[in-house]
């Protein structure tokens, strides 16, 4: 009765992309190349909205922030060109954080993924134009718990993504 009152509350690892601009969303939809950076435990999701939207050279047409992690996207270009350009989006988020004084966990940080998934999240569009984020490995972490009885599925699953 009152949960029609309140608005339904997302899994940690989930997010809705619902960016200003329609084209953000069909870039992230329609990307090739992804990199993953993840911040520091210690950082807050304040910490890294300050920091993106401080930095003139960031707009959400190729970046989204969820947690404590940055999906940077790019695709539209072909070859050497869209690597130049996604290059330089990375150098954009890196020296935005370098200046929010914000360290990178390297160990959690995927590079230049040629799919979506490789850089631990999934993506799905809705039909108000926005995303569907899910952040694959920080669901990981949650499933700790369980590990021995999921221990041969999780070997079988790595096999599937290599």
């Amino acid at each position: 009765m009152s949960s029609k009152d309140s608005a339904p509350t997302l899994p940690p690892n989930v997010t809705i992309f619902a960016p200003r601009s329609p084209q953000a969303a069909q870039n992230l939809l329609q990307a090739r190349l992804f990199t993953r950076l993840s911040a520091s435990a210690s950082t807050t999701r304040d910490q890294l909205l300050k920091a993106s939207n401080s930095h003139s050279k960031l707009n959400e047409t190729f970046y989204l922030s969820h947690g404590n992690a940055i999906l940077i996207f790019d695709g539209g270009k072909e070859g050497v060109e869209l690597e130049d350009a996604h290059h330089e989006h990375f150098r954009a988020v890196c020296l935005a954080l370098k200046d929010a004084d914000i360290g990178l966990d390297v160990a959690k940080c995927v590079h230049d993924a040629e799919d979506v998934l490789q850089a631990g999240f999934q993506i799905d569009a809705m039909k108000d134009g926005s995303v569907l984020v899910i952040d694959l490995m920080h669901a990981e972490a949650d499933d700790d718990d369980d590990d021995d009885s999921d221990e041969e599925e999780g070997e079988g699953d790595e096999e599937v993504g290599k």
